[in-house]
C-alpha cells in the first residue's frame, strides 16, 4: 500500500464491509495509515447440509483428486464433515490449491500434504497455476 500524505487523509472515513468474524488485517492497516474505519459485518456464511457419505462416494467414483479452496472455513468444513477413514483413504491424498501462505499453513496443519499456492483468488490465476502444476513436461 502506497504511503499517502497524512494531512490529506485525516478526515477520510471508510466503511469496511465484511463477513461475520472476518479478518481484521485490512482494517488495522488502513487505521495505521490514518483512516477512520467503520466496520460493518454484513453477511454470514452458512454451510449447506450434505449427505456426506453419498457425496464422498460420488467424488471418489469420479476419481476426484484435486481440490480448489479459497477460504479457511471451507478447509475446516471439509475436514469436519468427512469421516476419518475417508480423510485417510482419500481426502488428504488429494492435491489442494489454496490462495496465499495463510491457507497453505492451515491446509498443512489440517492434514493435506500436496498443497499448491495460487497468488490470487481469481479464475485466471487458479487456471494458470493448475495448468503449470498438472501439465509440466
Amino acid at each position: 500500500m502506497k504511503i499517502i500524505n497524512k494531512d490529506k487523509i485525516k478526515n477520510n472515513r471508510i466503511i469496511l464491509l465484511q463477513g461475520e468474524n472476518g479478518r481484521k488485517l485490512i482494517k488495522r492497516r488502513l487505521e495505521k495509515e490514518g483512516f477512520k474505519i467503520c466496520l460493518i459485518e454484513c453477511y454470514k456464511r452458512v454451510f449447506k447440509i450434505l449427505d456426506t457419505n453419498m457425496e464422498v462416494k460420488k467424488w471418489r467414483s469420479y476419481k476426484i483428486d484435486t481440490l480448489v479452496v479459497t477460504n479457511s472455513e471451507s478447509l475446516h468444513q471439509l475436514k469436519n464433515i468427512i469421516s476419518s477413514t475417508n480423510q485417510i483413504q482419500w481426502l488428504f491424498g488429494c492435491r489442494i490449491f489454496v490462495v496465499g501462505k495463510r491457507l497453505f499453513r492451515i491446509a498443512k496443519k489440517l492434514g493435506w500434504n500436496d498443497v499448491i499456492v495460487s497468488k490470487y483468488a481469481n479464475n485466471d490465476s487458479f487456471i494458470k497455476r493448475i495448468k503449470e502444476t498438472n501439465f509440466k513436461n
